[in-house]
């Protein structure tokens, strides 16, 4: 998983740079200041307090009276009337907070984006040795635990596509050879999780299971620490005991 400091990257059209800020905006867990929210989106300060003013013009958010953005009231429009299930942020909130009291390390919820994986919810340990907010960020698919998560349950259309152009590496320990990542992912399928090995940042870990809805991977839960306490080796049962809490958390 990321550190709080990396910022995420986002595509070069207007709208998929205003549609992006305003993920980060719904996804955080309290209310966010321009310039947290330049360094969420990897966007300059100017671009996004631009984005803000737009988005606040269509009360797709509104401001607190210090001037930080939290979502607005038109989002209502956005939503079908008639009755919806819960969004699987709100939903599985409740689940990451389990996770995060009986691990004892930083929890997040991640999906599928399209392009990248987006994290749309975190819980974060009170442990004094712990990583950042990371709600809001999107990260390439093969350099997270949720995206390997996610990678796993493609369509071999969608992997051969992905996989034909040049992935980028992150660190020195990023995985980018197509043949190792098929490896990978095989074994992820028949495992049910995936760990990273300081593959986004140096110095971090993480460990990641598919929330499964409906037979499709929905979602993925994802906990994440320092690496000198936080792998397999050190803790070798953790990735099949948050595999069963999720199974059985999620499905109830």
């Amino acid at each position: 998983m990321a550190a709080a400091d990396q910022p995420s990257s986002v595509s070069e059209g207007p709208v998929d740079r205003a549609f992006h800020l305003l993920q980060v905006v719904v996804a955080a867990e309290s209310p966010v200041g321009v310039r947290e929210l330049g360094r969420r989106t990897g966007l300059p300060r100017s671009t996004a307090s631009r984005l803000v003013a737009t988005l606040e013009r269509l009360r797709m958010v509104d401001r607190t009276p210090d001037g930080d953005v939290i979502p607005g009231g038109g989002l209502a429009t956005l939503q079908i009337e008639a009755a919806a299930p819960p969004l699987l942020r709100d939903r599985l909130h409740p689940l990451l907070v389990d996770v995060e009291k009986e691990f004892g390390e930083n929890a997040a919820l991640a999906v599928d984006d399209g392009d990248m994986m987006l994290y749309v919810s975190n819980v974060a340990t009170e442990n004094p040795v712990s990583v950042g907010d990371v709600a809001g960020a999107r990260h390439h698919f093969h350099l997270v635990a949720p995206g390997l998560v996610a990678m796993a349950a493609w369509s071999p259309q969608r992997l051969d596509e992905h996989l034909a152009a040049p992935l980028e590496a992150a660190t020195e320990f990023s995985m980018t050879a197509p043949s190792a990542i098929r490896r990978r992912l095989s074994q992820i399928e028949s495992d049910g999780f995936a760990w990273t090995d300081q593959e986004l940042d140096v110095g971090i870990n993480g460990l990641a299971v598919p929330v499964v809805i409906a037979d499709e991977v929905a979602a993925a839960i994802n906990i994440y620490g320092p690496s000198y306490r936080f792998s397999p080796d050190e803790r070798p049962s953790l990735a099949d005991e948050l595999r069963e809490i999720v199974a059985e958390r999620s499905s109830a």
